[in-house]
């Protein structure tokens, strides 16, 4: 079989996407809705993000850390 892709049962998520978008759509409507997904996604990433941000108490000096510095533990 060439690119099988194994089938898994849609999430609740795909689910609700395909009744809403259960409609014919133009080229730019489509454009649209991609870039409104894409933002969702991006939202949704960002705020996990600045959570675990201030979860883990990190700050401007340990990012620059990890952008400047080794980041190897000597032994």
């Amino acid at each position: 079989m060439k690119n099988a892709i194994k089938a898994r049962p849609l999430n609740d998520a795909q689910l609700m996407v395909l009744q809403v978008v259960n409609e014919q759509y133009n080229e730019q409507d489509i454009e649209d809705l991609h870039k409104l997904l894409v933002d969702f996604n991006n939202n949704k990433m960002q705020q996990h993000l600045d959570e675990t941000i201030a979860q883990k108490g990190y700050g401007k000096a340990d990012f620059e850390n990890i952008l400047t510095g080794h980041l190897r533990k000597t032994h």
